[in-house]
């Protein structure tokens, strides 16, 4: 009788075994029928991000601008996201049409940039106006990433565009201000690259390249294209060039004004810290301060 136990105690240990293994081969096998899809079976990987919340939107008009949700390729060469699309229309240098992936269309405004106007219904071509139109017709068709930050009041997408080159991505409204085709101008609402788009602006106008080596001053461009010696800086500098260009021009986020400030006239000269990141610059005259939107300080 006892042997009959050991015997069933054995067979019991045995079967308790086989159970175990199968146990585990079967999870084993259960992984490797799933399939991990490969950035070869896939296509590229893809990232999402969501577009920069619009500033001074309200109502459904600014939907697109703070909720849209965009896919950013690997190697874009910039540093947020956007929605591509692309150029179907170009109306002059910082305004064209793009067609999204849903079929709809948005007319862009481009941040920080002013060309000289071609189409515009009660003033005259402007100079450089026809070139840098042309530039920009140059994308047509292209395919670019729209990043925006709001609209303005003609209900225009305020943005940035990324177009692609082979080498990463490039910013166009920067690409603008590098060509002497356009000069910097924020409306008072500098955007996520605003400083990039100063320094490519104040670059062009020190090289005289474009509208820098021809045009005179105007209403707008508001800028002397000509450079002579003491000229300064006539849309601002991010950087002080010269001790004789002291003009503090500050910018107060707080209450959305804009005023210069003259050494050994404003109480408040030596108060004022310049910061670059929130649109400060430095003047060398009253005149290239307040053609800037500055003012003086009120008595």
């Amino acid at each position: 009788m006892k042997l009959i136990r050991n015997i069933i105690l054995v067979l019991a240990l045995i079967l308790l075994g086989v159970v175990i293994g199968f146990a585990l081969g079967g999870q084993g096998d259960g992984g490797g029928d799933v399939e991990t899809p490969s950035s070869a079976a896939t296509g590229a990987t893809s990232t999402r991000a969501v577009a920069p919340t619009a500033t001074r939107v309200s109502g459904s008009e600014g939907t697109r601008a703070a909720t849209a949700v965009a896919t950013a390729t690997e190697g874009s060469g910039s540093e947020s996201g956007g929605e591509w699309g692309v150029v179907v229309r170009v109306a002059d240098g910082d305004t064209l049409t793009v067609r999204f992936g849903s079929g709809e269309e948005e007319t862009i405004r481009l941040l920080d940039v002013d060309t000289p106007e071609t189409v515009h219904p009660s003033r005259p071509e402007e100079c450089f106006g026809a070139q840098a139109s042309d530039y920009t017709k140059g994308l047509m068709r292209q395919r670019v990433r729209v990043e925006p930050m709001g609209r303005d009041r003609y209900g225009r997408l305020l943005a940035y565009v990324w177009v692609e080159d082979g080498e990463g991505g490039v910013l166009w409204n920067v690409r603008l201000l590098e060509a002497g085709l356009a000069v910097y101008n924020d409306y008072g609402n500098p955007g996520r690259y605003a400083d990039r788009s100063r320094a490519a602006a104040e670059e062009a106008m020190l090289s005289g390249v474009g509208l820098w080596s021809a045009c005179e001053i105007g209403e707008r461009p508001t800028v002397v294209a000509t450079q002579v010696d003491g000229a300064g800086c006539p849309q601002g500098c991010v950087s002080q060039p010269d001790p004789s260009c002291s003009i503090k021009g500050n910018v107060n986020t707080s209450r959305d004004t804009k005023i210069y400030h003259v050494e050994g006239e404003s109480s408040s000269y030596g108060q004022v810290r310049m910061k670059e990141g929130e649109g400060d610059l430095w003047f060398c005259t009253r005149a290239e301060a307040e053609a800037n939107g500055f003012r003086a300080p009120r008595q």
